[in-house]
């Protein structure tokens, strides 16, 4: 079952500087480390993918699932994680705790669906490093300076160049 990864920030004061690397890192690692469980084959079908739409909110304390949404005709099974985004900025590793509260969204999903997740638990703080010591899961500075000069994207950038922390 391959899973998937995608960002749609729908405020724009709430948004994380992840790059599309970011987006497939995430997908493939994740994608190796589970299989379809037999509830999610019952409800869906063998071929469906299932995949994440990162977003955040400003007023959320914790991570929120909304979904799933379900395309038969792309065989996608969608849900979408909103990110504590305030909670997140006030951490001095923000990045991190971005992918662990995207994580802690990816296991409540995978519960409801009684997909195991232990091998993703297992590797987890490997994967959480392998992404946070790579400058390439930061976006490339956008065309637009006033995007550049974000505090956010000065938290990102401070804290890949340190080589995640």
């Amino acid at each position: 079952m391959k899973i998937g990864f995608s960002q749609i920030y729908v405020e724009p004061s709430a948004c994380f500087p992840f790059s599309h690397l970011f987006q497939r890192r995430l997908s493939e690692e994740v994608t190796a480390l589970v299989e379809p469980s037999a509830l999610f084959v019952e409800r869906y079908g063998e071929d469906f993918e299932l995949m994440f739409r990162i977003s955040a909110k400003q007023a959320l304390d914790d991570t929120e699932i909304r979904g799933p949404t379900v395309f038969k005709k792309t065989k996608d099974v969608e849900y979408t994680t909103f990110l504590p985004f305030a909670v997140i900025m006030r951490q001095a590793d923000a990045p991190r705790h971005a992918i662990i509260f995207l994580l802690k969204g990816v296991y409540e999903v995978f519960d409801l669906l009684d997909i195991s997740k232990f091998k993703l638990l297992d590797k987890q703080a490997e994967l959480i490093e392998g992404i946070c010591s790579d400058p390439t899961m930061l976006r490339a500075p956008s065309w637009n300076e006033a995007d550049n000069k974000t505090h956010v994207r000065a938290v990102f950038e401070a804290f890949f160049r340190q080589g995640g922390g």
